[in-house]
């Protein structure tokens, strides 16, 4: 069908697009004065009502303009008013719902004022609302308010029936009233359409106990706790739903009887009123905004079996007449409505009444003019078929090409490369110190070359560089003016790491000694882009060698199928440092079987080698301590011995990990609870506050009544609680670092004793992740451990001869992740890990 113009019969400019926001749209007789009239409303709370009387916009045709004192989200009319037939307009606001009069003027009914006849507050941010006979019943009709989460509440005139909490609303939908059936329908956030019985939420128990999430939803209301209802129907969409009406669409109805109209992103859809079985949809080849539906023919009234029109619009101004599923028309607008209606005015039959996203309200009929540029049918142009199979077949060439696993690099890319440092620079090149006054301590340079393969030059390239303390490089981001392209030398930037063993840094035991460098930039056609290049530190930076020390509580012994190598040959890069740096003037080094270090948080490590078998002990004052030693210990002889096997036969030292485990908890739970006081003290805070101000507003003076000196005790107990929060946050951060260095200690170790290979190493890594700085304060690091565990014992270290459950369907099991009580459920999982691993089981 060829498509042609919707005509303008009359139309006005709503307002401004910085003022207006068109939100709110209702077509009636909202005066009672004969006719129907044109409401809008806006976000800024600007109310206008027009009345066309002929063709073309007339000052005249505004009869209100009021701005109220709230948004304005939905406008409706309806005999909203007890004990009267005449129609009162419903405005709904954010937080409160208004019935207004509108009363004519004595002068020709210009000039009109507007009454408010009720409002009622509402609990919460509503959304949407419906109006209509509940029931059946009544000389008035009520009205229902959906909430953004997804409550319902009933009015009876100005007072508040019920409020029931509707399950499954992340994203609330459109709501719409069946008189038929007395039932609300709207669509949830499980792309469904659900109907609910009026009856069924009248008769809910308010009192009774929800589910968790609606006794939270509850709670943050203010309200007493609300019961779920469960629907009286739900079908399936499959889309989001746009809009929602009902009306006389499919063929066969009986009197009285309607179809509900769902109009998705993508598709009509036609339920049963009753049962909401599928009986009608329909493909759309465009995106649609809107719909209505108003009776076909002269004077047809649904009720006695007349069919219905359906008018869609979409986003590109398209409007499709729909009369028992076949398009009977098509035009396109000038403004692509967001709101459509069919009214009479002026004794014209049939306008289309519409509200632009421009904030225009229009009077429409359908054009009879043809494009001057249409589009040809298809009878003008033979079809090729073999044309379309070699288009077809390029399509899917290209489909592959794209979606490949191999992509090519782009042409003006930039490469960082990273010099891998052995040793800490000599004294010469050493710096002068820097803010913490380290200027005694070792350094390292590392030296990255910045590698442009594209032509020309790029600017602005900035270079960031991350590492984890003590550990930490003299300047953080280094800007970087141009970048040449090219094969000629590349960019040499040298980047100094220096580790803290003193003032902010003190008593911190190194978590990584990885380093990041990241070059983020713009290329000449304005895409931005980044590079990384990851620098693995010498352990000299951190360490430093002393005399041999004996005393030790944590120890840990390391097997080789090969005889031992010396200590002094394995760690002759700490050795070598100078006496001015480490203490080989007092007698430090390695002293024949044994090496001790000192870190630069304080910690002493010691290694000890057997004379015979290839084994190795590691010992120390701190359990976390030794995990740096360990993983340098056997990254070293895999280095010097190629193809030796280091292994961990001893049992592992869960004992010691779990009182990290519970130091760490135990941090948390104490700046729980401190951030808990110091939060009941400020809200006091703020309360006297208050009342002191209204005391020192009050124009006939009162006594203070020592409330100035509960000002200043909860002024100085929210001092206090603020100085025990702040310790208490330096508590948890060192029992983070601390669980930090025991978690890859109790991982390598496990690696060891296990024999993982790379890929299920990386894997234990992932469950039990060494990153337990707690950005949130609803997810800690020990929910999310003991959920990953959880996940893994389900899937993949399952027992033995027991079906294993699906990702998906393990994940759906698990519950929402809360600090917990205690951690003998993590402690537990971790065991049981641990057992299911000696026992050949692998995470992949």
């Amino acid at each position: 069908m060829s498509l042609f113009k919707a005509r303008e019969w009359w139309a006005a400019t709503t307002g401004s697009e910085e003022e207006f926001a068109p939100t709110a749209f209702c077509v009636a007789d909202v005066d009672n004065q004969g006719g129907n009239k044109v409401a809008t409303g806006s976000l800024s709370g600007l109310l206008r009502i027009y009345h066309p009387r002929q063709r073309g916009y007339l000052a005249e045709d505004l009869l209100l303009e009021q701005r109220l004192d709230a948004p304005i989200i939905q406008l409706a009319a309806g005999e909203l008013l007890p004990g009267h037939s005449r129609l009162a307009l419903a405005v709904l606001h954010p937080r409160k719902l208004a019935v207004y009069e509108v009363h004519a003027g004595k002068q020709n009914g210009a000039y009109h004022t507007l009454a408010r006849a009720w409002e009622s507050p509402l609990a919460r941010n509503s959304f949407s609302m419906v109006l209509g006979r509940f029931g059946g019943r009544g000389s008035h009709e009520s009205v229902a308010v959906q909430s953004i989460d997804g409550s319902v509440s009933v009015f009876e005139g100005e007072a508040l029936s019920y409020t029931r909490l509707l399950a499954n609303f992340l994203i609330p939908g459109p709501l719409l009233y069946s008189p038929r059936t007395n039932s609300l329908l709207t669509a949830n956030s499980l792309l469904q359409v659900v109907s609910f019985k009026l009856s069924a939420l009248a008769l809910a128990r308010a009192d009774a106990q929800p589910q968790a999430a609606a006794g939270a939803a509850a709670g943050a209301a203010g309200g007493k706790a609300e019961k779920r209802i469960a629907p009286d129907w739900a079908i399936v969409v499959g889309e989001h739903v746009v809009d929602m009406a009902l009306g006389r669409f499919t063929a066969g109805l009986g009197g009285g009887a309607h179809d509900v109209l769902v109009l998705g992103v993508q598709t009509l859809f036609a339920l049963k009123e009753g049962s909401g079985q599928l009986i009608y949809q329909r493909r759309l080849d465009m995106q649609p905004s809107c719909m209505t539906v108003y009776p076909a023919g002269d004077g047809a009234d649904p009720g006695t079996g007349g069919a219905d029109n359906v008018l869609l619009c979409s986003a590109t101004g398209a409007i499709l007449v729909l009369r028992h599923s076949a398009i009977l028309w098509a035009a396109r607008a000038e403004r692509p409505p967001i709101a459509l209606a069919v009214s009479p005015f002026a004794g014209i039959k049939g306008l289309l009444v519409s509200l632009s996203a421009q904030g225009e309200a229009c009077a429409l009929y359908l054009g009879t003019d043809p494009p001057t540029n249409g589009v040809g049918g298809s009878h003008e142009k033979e079809l090729d078929y073999d044309e379309m199979d070699a288009e077809h077949r390029t399509l899917l060439a290209q489909i592959r090409e794209t979606t490949g696993g191999q992509r090519a690099e782009p042409a003006d890319a930039i490469t960082l490369r990273a010099q891998q440092p052995r040793s800490v620079d000599p004294p010469t090149e050493r710096g002068l110190g820097d803010a913490d006054g380290a200027s005694n301590a070792q350094s390292v340079t590392v030296r990255v070359a910045v590698t442009h393969s594209g032509v020309g030059a790029l600017s602005d390239v900035r270079l960031s560089v991350q590492c984890e303390l003590p550990v930490y490089a003299l300047r953080e981001t280094i800007p970087l003016p141009a970048v040449m392209g090219g094969s000629g030398t590349p960019l040499t930037v040298p980047i100094v790491f220096r580790a803290r063993s003193g003032g902010s840094g003190s008593g911190l035991c190194p978590t990584s000694m990885q380093a990041v460098v990241v070059a983020s930039y713009v290329t000449a056609d304005g895409q931005p882009r980044t590079a990384r290049a990851e620098v693995q530190l010498p352990l000299p930076l951190v360490a430093r060698a002393i005399p041999p020390v004996k005393s030790a509580d944590f120890k840990v012994t390391l097997d080789t199928d090969q005889p031992p190598l010396p200590l002094a040959e394995l760690f002759d890069d700490v050795l070598a440092l100078p006496a001015s740096l480490g203490e080989g003037g007092k007698g430090g080094g390695a002293s024949g079987s044994a090496l001790s270090l000192r870190l630069c948080s304080g910690h002493e490590v010691t290694a000890l080698t057997s004379k015979n078998a290839g084994r190795y002990r590691l010992q120390s004052a701190s359990f976390d301590a030794l995990w740096l030693l360990a993983a340098e210990l056997s990254a070293r002889l895999r280095r010097r011995l190629p193809g030796v096997r280091v292994s961990f036969n001893e049992p592992l030292p869960l004992t010691e990990y779990f009182a990290l485990i519970d130091a760490h908890f135990a941090a948390r739970q104490q700046l729980v609870a401190v951030s808990s006081r110091l939060e009941q003290r400020a809200r006091q805070f703020r309360v006297v506050q208050k009342r002191l101000l209204v005391r020192f507003k009050d124009r006939n003076p009162a006594p203070l009544f020592n409330l100035d000196a509960l000002l200043s005790g909860t002024h100085g107990q929210i001092v206090a609680l603020a100085d025990d929060a702040h310790a208490a946050r330096a508590a948890l951060d060192a029992a983070a670092r601390a669980l930090a260095c025991g978690t890859q200690l109790v991982n390598l170790l496990v690696v060891l004793r296990f024999d993982l290979d790379a890929e299920n190493a990386a894997a234990l890594n992932a469950h039990i992740s060494a990153r337990t700085a707690d950005t949130s304060s609803e997810q800690g690091w020990e929910e999310r451990t003991d959920a990953a565990l959880a996940h893994a014992l389900r899937t993949s270290l399952g027992k033995a001869g027991a079906p294993k459950e699906s990702a998906a369907s393990s994940s759906l099991a698990l519950p929402p992740l809360a600090m917990p009580s205690d951690v003998s459920k993590l402690k537990k999982h971790i065991t049981v890990v641990c057992d299911r691993l000696s026992k050949g089981g692998r995470f992949v």
